[in-house]
């Protein structure tokens, strides 16, 4: 993590330092054979070095954005939409000062995609601000955003009603505000706070549905349950069957039918189609590596995605 970054490489830098230190030490005489074995560490120094170097340009690179004032208020914008709250005003706002349009309908989409749609009046208003603002190009984009589902109108009279993404968030815990960034338990370190969902869904799924069929309800397209034998079965009637032990028991059972020596994990293929963000990979390593997590993930995918490379395609 970010914030672990920076002692993590001051830690590395002196560690170099301590050895160069411990044979460069005055008053010390060296054996031939001391002389020996650090001369032939001097390539793993130099390799480490430059490594220390680089990644410390880099670090530079992370904080300068990071610290910038943009950053963190877009950072802040965005988490106060997955956190519940409409943000209209400083959407508006943003239109107004020519805010980047690919990185202003990130922002429309989500607000959209988290309140289960955007009031009809309000979407009217940003749909002509951005007509005014960026020019009428940029119809065609919201036409494509509105076809895929990123963008919808929500209309009625109940517009205070809990979006599906709500009824989400705090039932699989998708905000978790106080997790510990440097020393992590919880994969929504990766964020400082926000969990991704496919990741929640992923715990969930091997602790098992029973008592969680709510959350299937809530999630868009068909949810199919399939447990998979050797040889496998038809899909219709594999479709028949409903699986009745959840998949960390059933990690456990494999673990225990190989034998008590063996600490290796069984492996969770998990596929993403469409794509899969860095946030997402970030996260599913995470919880691979931990102890208490009964599987070793294996990610599957079509291509890895961002907020800015799924826009462009919309163009």
């Amino acid at each position: 993590h970010v914030e672990k970054f920076g002692s993590f490489l001051q830690n590395q830098a002196m560690a170099l330092r301590q050895s160069h230190a411990e044979f460069t030490a005055h008053g010390k005489s060296k054996d031939l054979t001391e002389i020996h074995q650090f001369v032939k560490q001097i390539p793993v120094f130099a390799q480490n070095l430059r490594s220390l170097t680089n990644h410390i340009h880099l670090a530079e690179l992370v904080k300068k954005n990071t610290q910038d004032v943009i950053f963190r208020e877009r950072w802040q914008t965005e988490r106060s939409i997955l956190e519940g709250e409409t943000c209209y005003e400083t959407l508006e706002d943003l239109v107004a000062s020519q805010y980047p349009p690919l990185r202003f309908f990130r922002l429309l989409c989500l607000q959209s995609l988290c309140a289960g749609g955007i009031k009809s009046s309000r979407l009217d208003t940003m749909k002509r601000d951005v007509v005014q603002t960026y020019g009428y190009e940029y119809l065609f984009v919201l036409h494509n955003l509105e076809q895929a589902g990123l963008l919808r109108r929500r209309e009625g009279l109940w517009m205070d009603s809990a979006s599906s993404f709500s009824t989400l968030r705090k039932q699989l815990i998708l905000i978790h505000p106080e997790v510990n960034t440097v020393e992590p338990d919880d994969v929504a370190y990766v964020s400082s706070g926000y969990a991704p969902m496919s990741v929640r869904l992923i715990q969930t799924a091997v602790k098992g549905w029973t008592g969680r069929e709510d959350i299937l309800r809530e999630l868009q397209g068909r949810a199919l349950d399939v447990f998979q034998t050797n040889p496998p079965q038809d899909l219709a009637a594999a479709l028949q069957v409903t699986p009745t032990v959840p998949l960390g028991a059933t990690a456990a059972s494999n673990a225990g039918s190989s034998g008590s020596s063996s600490k290796k994990k069984p492996i969770l293929a998990v596929m993403y189609l469409g794509g899969i963000t860095h946030m997402e990979i970030a996260a599913l390593r995470f919880l691979s590596n931990r102890s208490g997590f009964p599987y070793h993930i294996l990610i599957l995918t079509t291509e890895i995605v961002n907020g800015s490379t799924l826009l462009q395609s919309m163009k």
